[in-house]
């Protein structure tokens, strides 16, 4: 789509330049092509009624202003413009009808795909303060790339993209030829560049405007991207070593041989990642991700075997090299992996004093590392070897400039799930001083940090912010889940996902044995199954096999897509790295969505992004099955009776269903209900007042 857009922009500037009294025609015709899409999106459910009927009032109101409310106003403000040329007012108009065009009866309920960026658009095109304008974009960054003609010529244009090229490069890139001709776009690419060379390699083996524009560079770096370039090509890994090829550590015969195998990468890559300023970083840390996760994932995989066998290639690694597989793996890593990491890293380390081992790694990831210690319970004893000084030093580093980070929701989110663990009094305390005091400091002087950090705050109900209104709004609206909000059309449908490995097949066996009950009958569709209430409310909970994962998943969507409706419960049973295959299938009328494992913040802010109104039941930790049956079966109970879920009432059942001093007790402490869930608070609330 992005090139034919670029076609017709390229023969409508150069018509314009010819012919200006064709401009008119052009932006009538587009707006002509608009409201016709907007026409067809209202007979998709068969009545022109300027309403886009769904399963729900809440959706019908939704989508509605999705796709017709919202494309008319942003419409009517492109239209009276005085700033924006002709041109430019086509190009925007064009970008709001491919947008409708894409809208069919099978996408249709997915108006999330498509709510981001019509409300994106019209912030755009309201908001005047840059700050504020900045901190839209890059609430999403990769919808904002889609996007650049709104605010091409606005101040916050060339600043928005240089930060996108630490989060984005690959996005970035691909929208490279729409501000090409801008003044700045030098800057930009130099900055991407810098940042991401292995991302400009694979733009080097033709000819096209970013090759054109390395090859040309008289920027030292972006020059010395392109040496490496004419003496190894584009398929060497030497481009990760671009912070010592450029200091002059390496040559570039040493970085390609170097890369050339992973084992002496890996160790090369973790001594350089720990320097204060570093050239490559987004490209040195893809390939860290790389290499960590392939050592973490046989260490997964041998989760059945005696420690000795199970962490034997550990014995190779450093204490700094076991900080890496760690921090780098978040979103892959058991927690017995992780404990037992732990505990070898903590044997290993040198320095008695972990403050200064930290340091001694440049605080890498160490946001994400505190949250992993926290999670797991190992805080206090990581805090215990620093000295009152140093720990109070590492809680002010926390939480100080999150608002600067390239990732600052996600930041303040592993901040709010740090905070959410401690169970330590003292260091409870600590971090909740070091946030005030940041708060103070900031306050009345950066108005986008001030709401960042005061809502921070209000999750953690600390200092006067603890009123505060968007966030209270929010707590309120997920303490109860209305009976209504998950029957539509007289029946409670479910999709509970499985996985083919052996937790997943355990797992499945565990649930059939909880649902076989008198009260459930199960009926078996060969690759999947259909769990029944047999009284009270209809309730249809649909489960692939873990022995047909694919062809079960698969099997069910598409009956789903036949009968036009789709499910009001989504769980996932696995492992994190399996979450993916559930939250993709989400659509706006989830209402709830069980992660059966970790919840971290790239999985809470992904289902918000499908299911922007679900409310969210995680675990700090791996979940068990023992816990997610029993949890499944409480919430089935409460949903068959037709009872609105109040969901204090229902922890505080499953509290008396666990006997006490079990590892089930223990690790339902871990489980976190949707009102709770400080992560999901932080982004929805945030969120609702940029």
């Amino acid at each position: 789509m992005h090139k034919q857009i670029r076609h017709i922009l390229l023969l409508t500037t150069i018509l314009l330049g010819f012919l200006p009294a064709k401009a008119n025609d052009i932006i009538n015709k587009y707006v002509a092509k608009i409201d016709a899409e907007k026409q067809r999106i209202d007979l998709l459910d068969l009545a022109e009624d300027n309403t886009v009927t769904l399963k729900s009032a809440l959706q019908t109101e939704q989508a509605t202003s999705t796709y017709l409310v919202l494309p008319g106003k942003i419409t009517t403000t492109i239209l009276a413009s005085h700033l924006s040329t002709n041109a430019q007012k086509i190009d925007q108009l064009i970008r709001v009808y491919e947008n409708l065009k894409r809208v069919r009866v099978s996408n249709v309920h997915f108006y999330t795909q498509f709510r981001p960026i019509f409300r994106l658009i019209q912030k755009v095109q309201t908001v005047d303060d840059s700050a504020r304008l900045e901190s839209i974009l890059r609430s999403n960054v990769q919808a904002s790339l889609n996007l650049i003609a709104f605010y091409i010529d606005k101040p916050v244009a060339k600043k928005f993209l240089i930060l996108a090229a630490s989060s984005q490069p690959s996005e970035l890139l691909r929208h490279y030829t729409e501000f090409d001709y801008k003044p700045w776009s030098k800057e930009v690419l130099n900055e991407t560049v810098k940042v991401a060379p292995m991302k400009i390699k694979t733009y080097l083996h033709s000819w096209n405007a970013v090759h054109q524009r390395v090859k040309a560079s008289d920027n030292r770096l972006t020059k010395q991207v392109y040496e490496i370039f004419e003496e190894k090509g584009s398929s060497t890994r030497a481009y990760v070593l671009l912070n010592d090829i450029f200091n002059g550590k390496l040559s570039i015969e040493e970085a390609h041989t170097i890369a050339r195998y992973d084992s002496s990468l890996f160790e090369y890559l973790i001594t350089m990642r720990s320097v204060a300023t570093l050239n490559g970083e987004h490209s040195v840390d893809e390939a860290l991700k790389y290499q960590c996760l392939k050592h973490v994932r046989v260490i997964n995989d041998l989760h059945e075997e005696s420690d000795a066998k199970r962490f034997a290639s550990l014995k190779k690694f450093s204490a700094p090299e076991i900080y890496t597989l760690m921090v780098y793996s978040e979103d892959e890593i058991y927690t017995s992996t992780f404990l037992g990491m732990y505990k070898r890293m903590m044997a290993k380390m040198e320095a008695e004093d972990t403050y200064q081992f930290l340091h001694s790694l440049n605080f890498n990831k160490f946001r994400t590392f505190i949250k992993m210690c926290a999670g797991y319970n190992e805080l206090n004893s990581f805090l215990l070897k620093m000295g009152e000084w140093e720990k109070h030093r590492l809680f002010t580093k926390l939480v100080e400039g999150i608002e600067k980070a390239n990732d600052n929701l996600s930041s303040a989110v592993a901040v709010a799930d740090t905070y959410g663990s401690i169970r330590n009094g003292s260091s409870r305390y600590m971090l909740e001083q070091a946030i005030l005091n940041y708060y103070e400091d900031i306050r009345y002087t950066n108005p986008e940090a001030e709401k960042l950090y005061g809502i921070l705050l209000s999750v953690f109900e600390i200092g006067d912010q603890a009123s505060n209104t968007a966030l209270a709004d929010q707590t309120v609206n997920l303490r109860v889940l209305p009976i209504n909000r998950i029957y539509k059309e007289g029946k409670n449908i479910q999709q509970h996902f499985f996985f083919d490995d052996p937790d997943g097949r355990a797992s499945y066996a565990h649930f059939l044995g909880i649902f076989s009950n008198g009260k459930w009958s199960i009926i078996d569709k060969s690759s999947y199954i259909i769990v029944k209430s047999k009284t009270g409310m209809d309730v249809e909970i649909y489960a692939n096999k873990p022995s047909t994962e694919y062809l079960g998943q698969d099997a069910i969507k598409a009956h789903f897509e036949q009968m036009g409706r789709w499910p009001d419960v989504v769980v996932h049973r696995g492992h994190s790295y399996f979450a993916s295959a559930a939250i993709e299938s989400l659509t706006p009328n989830a209402e709830i969505v069980f992660l059966g494992s970790c919840g971290g913040y790239n999985n809470i802010s992904q289902v918000l992004k499908y299911s922007p109104d679900a409310q969210i039941i995680s675990s700090k930790q791996i979940g068990t099955m023992h816990v997610n049956d029993k949890l499944c079966l409480e919430l089935n109970e409460v949903i068959r009776q037709g009872k609105d879920i109040v969901w204090d009432n229902l922890w505080t059942t499953l509290n008396g269903k666990f006997a006490k001093g079990t590892t089930a007790a223990s690790r339902f402490q871990d489980y976190i209900p949707p009102h709770k869930n400080l992560g999901a608070l932080l982004i929805k609330t945030y969120r609702s007042v940029l």
